[in-house]
């Protein structure tokens, strides 16, 4: 994706075409709005994401690179039918090709909340079992990264086992017991999206990330 305007904020009007979005989902409604889609939703998003982007690379000195969500959904094999999102995200990856089973860095917004995150979307069973040996492996340091994620607004997500899989205390069973897994910021929107200080909010909690991301990115199956 090329450069974009300099990003500024999210305009205010941006949450009043999503709330609207969210209760006229149809073609109909969207093809008149379209302009105002790329106006207040779009073109301010691309913007913050490249240069989110730019700057995740150049603070951590790695290239990454990333993917902005389309508005429409896939309604092929889905019970839900309505034809959009009432939100967008970006991720930020490692590489260039598909980024649905790695774990990656994140942002999304909707009519009354952002969340920055990381997090992987499609979990498959092998790959938390050997999350689960690299911590066997070496607790101690996984006990010193987990720590970090206590405070700071962080949050973790995700499907847990019912059946007991270690002795281990908390907090290190609430990772290990999962069977997907996220680490979430969610915060309902404020007059801090509508300024600068949202990108320096979003930068900021995805440093703090970075340790997990790489650890995650670390275990091969």
């Amino acid at each position: 994706m090329g450069k974009t305007e300099s990003f500024e904020g999210f305009p205010k009007e941006m949450t009043d075409f999503l709330w609207e979005l969210r209760f006229n989902n149809n073609r109909e409604w969207f093809n008149k709005n379209k302009e105002r889609y790329n106006a207040l939703l779009k073109n301010p998003l691309d913007s913050f994401s490249y240069e989110l982007n730019s700057e995740l690379s150049k603070k951590t000195g790695t290239q990454f690179y990333y993917s902005v969500s389309r508005i429409n959904r896939d309604i092929r094999f889905s019970k839900n039918k309505e034809p959009y999102r009432d939100h967008k995200w970006v991720v930020f990856k490692g590489d260039a090709g598909k980024w649905q089973d790695k774990p990656v860095l994140f942002f999304e917004i909707g009519p009354d909340y952002y969340c920055v995150g990381m997090g992987i979307y499609e979990t498959i069973p092998e790959y938390m079992r050997a999350f689960r040996k690299k911590i066997d492996a070496n607790l101690p340091e996984f006990e010193r990264l987990a720590r970090q994620y206590e405070t700071g607004g962080f949050v973790l997500e995700g499907d847990m086992y019912k059946k007991k899989m270690s002795d281990y205390p908390q907090p290190i069973a609430k990772w290990y017991q999962r069977k997907n897994l996220a680490l979430e910021y969610n915060v309902a929107i404020g007059p801090e999206v509508y300024e600068r200080k949202i990108f320096d909010i979003c930068l900021e909690k995805l440093e703090a990330l970075l340790p997990i991301n790489e650890y995650l990115l670390s275990i091969n199956i």
